[in-house]
């Protein structure tokens, strides 16, 4: 990779690979080409990318979002087919979204709960509109003395199904045109943690054991509703990680896909994702050398969300031979890093003036620290997109979601 494509920054940076984005893009494509293709909003988290990935995804069905407001921004920019992947009690956005999908625009909202069904059903009895849920089923496996999945949907079963279908007749203003099921614990979950190596065996049983229940119980349950007179037009599930799986499944009409587009440093543990190329990342700054064989960069406390651990960490990715220093990690105003002996014989080691490029663990956070994306090819092939220098993230167009 030639990393000189970006000058070496005064602050730190994100960049974007565009090379490496349509190779993943394509990847992608290849994988889930059965079916219909949503992106993931919270992996991605720019419009320019998302238009982009859209522009070369022949499949491509919507987005899912991540929030209600979020879900309004991307109406206001065009996206006219959205899913919002979490339920919302935001009623002032959600009544917002009226004005598009009177216009024709598809807007699904998530439900797990009576509560989530009752919020909407009353702001859409205000407008007298109608508002079209999608239900969320757990399709995590509870086995003794381990939960293997994630802390998500209240649904697990027919029974479940059942007591909320009942209340949601109650309510005349809310339809159910879709149903997710999302195998997290197979689309998101690596197999093999650093620190955790020895835990891979089981993790990959355990992924073996749940895609059997999952194919099951997904399938039976949409059949159930269909059966019920519910006609689902949408059944999603899936993720960057279980592309090949939840594409095999007959129920399936349409999979999610976010974090393999820019391919994070989470996803380097995962066996599914070898093929796929690291796609984006940052890039700080050295500005200190306070001894020998040590050097301090501008920046870097960009730690992903989720249960504390270094699979959490942002990763060096160029160049070789420098070291995060553990009893320091990655600062919010500094980081530090050791230089190994290799390149201090050579004198090749970093100096100040000079830029460590870095990778986040995981896909779409990267961009809430940074305004743009400074993109580059590693080619010099003639392209349509010859001319793109950066691509505007949320944040860079003064947005905030939550």
């Amino acid at each position: 990779m030639d990393f000189d494509r970006i000058n070496a920054p005064t602050v730190p940076s994100a960049w974007l690979d565009l090379d490496a984005l349509d190779h993943n893009i394509k990847l992608v494509n290849n994988k889930t080409k059965s079916i219909n293709l949503r992106l993931a909003t919270k992996s991605i988290r720019s419009l320019d990318v998302l238009n982009y990935i859209k522009e070369r995804s022949p499949h491509y069905i919507g987005v899912m979002s991540y929030a209600a407001d979020e879900s309004l921004y991307l109406l206001q920019n065009g996206f006219s087919n959205i899913i919002c992947a979490y339920p919302t009690l935001d009623i002032d956005n959600v009544s917002k979204t009226f004005v598009y999908t009177k216009q024709g625009s598809t807007m699904v909202w998530m439900v797990d709960r009576p509560e989530h069904v009752k919020a909407l059903n009353q702001i859409a009895a205000i407008y007298d509109e109608e508002v079209k849920i999608c239900i969320d089923i757990n399709m995590s496996m509870p086995i003794p003395k381990l939960y293997f999945g994630t802390k998500r949907s209240s649904l697990m079963n027919k029974k479940d199904l059942k007591k909320l279908l009942k209340f949601i007749k109650q309510c005349p203003h809310v339809k159910v045109t879709a149903l997710m099921g999302y195998e997290a614990q197979i689309a998101g979950l690596p197999e093999h943690l650093p620190g955790k190596t020895l835990l891979a065996p089981a993790i990959r049983m355990l992924k073996k054991h749940s895609q059997k229940q999952v194919s099951q119980r997904r399938g039976s349950l949409v059949n159930w509703l269909n059966n019920q007179g519910f006609n689902l037009s949408i059944v999603n599930g899936g993720g960057s990680g279980s592309m090949d799986f939840t594409s095999s499944q007959p129920e399936i009409t349409e999979i999610t896909v976010g974090s393999a587009y820019y391919k994070p440093a989470y996803f380097d543990y995962m066996d599914t994702m070898h093929e796929f190329k690291p796609a984006a990342g940052f890039v700080l700054p050295v500005t200190r050398q306070p001894e020998k064989g040590v050097i301090t960069c501008q920046g870097g406390g960009f730690i992903a969300s989720g249960a504390n651990g270094i699979d959490k960490d942002p990763v060096i990715h160029y160049p070789d031979g420098l070291s995060i220093l553990t009893d320091e990690g990655f600062g919010e105003v500094q980081t530090p890093f050791a230089i190994h002996s290799s390149l201090l014989k050579n004198g090749t080691a970093a100096k100040i003036g000079d830029a460590i490029w870095c990778r986040h663990a995981k896909a779409g956070e990267l961009c809430e620290h940074f305004n743009e994306l400074s993109c580059y090819r590693q080619t010099n092939k003639d392209s349509s997109d010859k001319n793109v220098r950066t691509m505007t993230t949320y944040r860079g167009e003064g947005k905030c979601f939550h």
